[in-house]
């Protein structure tokens, strides 16, 4: 793989964050898993993160993350970018997934680098070591209230110098951040992902390269239009596109993303891409059935946006 930083792609991208399925007997579901990946593929997805938070990446073993990068890598193959997570709770945890999977097909890897005690004293030489292990480009995963990590503008630059840190995946929420990473691109090369569902349309008009997104599992057929629009200067028509992103992400979620798991789940169970809704996240146990109808009816009402 090279070493080249930008864009593959000149068009705006939407990556899928993917979900992990598993069976009612809440073991690993492979068979759905591939129909995920057809069905993103079939609306124009540019690349799928594999064992990511949404993907529910604490809660498999090594074993598990590798069954599923192995269907990940062949079902996709080179139609679209195969991001493969690696984050785990410490260093050494971090390097063994990276070697485990060094001999799939992927274009990239992911690292969330952890919180607490076990995370970085110093997140730049943290990301680095990480990087000179890597045989091919890596993401650096921005989420500051998941590991409480937080970067100043220098630190990013000084952690972009590494030649084999591509790119950032941004869900720090907020412009802020935002707007100071694209002024960083002025004088540094670096791909930029938005994070967070909410501001696909507004970040790409800004200059970000695409979104990598949890939702997109769902709705992202939706959010290929917006970067659609996006690209043609279509801001207007961008922007109504975001608004029903964001009503569907609440009906589906619900309004304060207590189902953000077994939510998405059911709506694709609804859709009939895969079989269960289960999830490994005890959080996620028991959504009520008020939910699940309010699932269904927006599934119904926004299907000629998702199929």
């Amino acid at each position: 793989m090279s070493d080249q930083k930008g864009s593959v792609f000149n068009l705006k991208q939407i990556v899928s964050a993917a979900i992990t399925p598993f069976t009612n007997d809440n073991k690993l579901d492979l068979e759905s898993a591939a129909r995920l990946y057809e069905a993103g593929l079939r609306h124009g997805i540019d690349g799928f993160f594999i064992c990511g938070s949404m993907g529910e990446w604490a809660l498999l073993t090594a074993r598990e993350r590798r069954e599923l990068s192995e269907v990940a890598c062949d079902v996709i193959g080179s139609k679209a970018k195969v991001l493969l997570g690696i984050s785990d709770t410490g260093l050494p945890s971090i390097l063994a997934n990276m070697e485990r999977l060094s001999d799939l097909k992927h274009s990239h890897w992911v690292i969330v680098p952890p919180g607490g005690w076990a995370g970085p004293g110093n997140p730049v030489s943290y990301a680095h070591r990480i990087a000179d292990a890597a045989d091919r480009p890596l993401y650096f995963y921005y989420i500051p209230g998941f590991n409480n990590i937080v970067l100043t503008v220098d630190q990013f630059r000084e952690i972009l110098a590494h030649p084999r840190i591509a790119g950032i995946k941004n869900s720090a929420g907020g412009i802020r951040i935002r707007k100071e990473l694209l002024i960083l691109r002025q004088t540094v090369d670096f791909e930029l992902y938005e994070g967070e569902e909410w501001g696909i349309d507004e970040s790409l008009a800004m200059g970000c390269d695409g979104a990598i997104a949890g939702f997109a599992s769902v709705a992202g057929k939706l959010m290929k239009n917006i970067a659609r629009e996006v690209d043609r200067a279509d801001l207007k028509t961008a922007c109504d596109l975001q608004f029903r992103v964001i009503d569907m992400f609440h009906k589906v979620y619900g309004d304060s993303a207590q189902w953000w798991s077994a939510g998405q789940k059911y709506a694709l169970k609804y859709m009939g891409i895969i079989s269960s809704e289960t999830s490994r996240v005890d959080a996620q146990q028991d959504m009520p059935e008020s939910h699940r109808a309010q699932i269904r009816a927006c599934i119904d009402a926004n299907r000629d946006y998702l199929e």
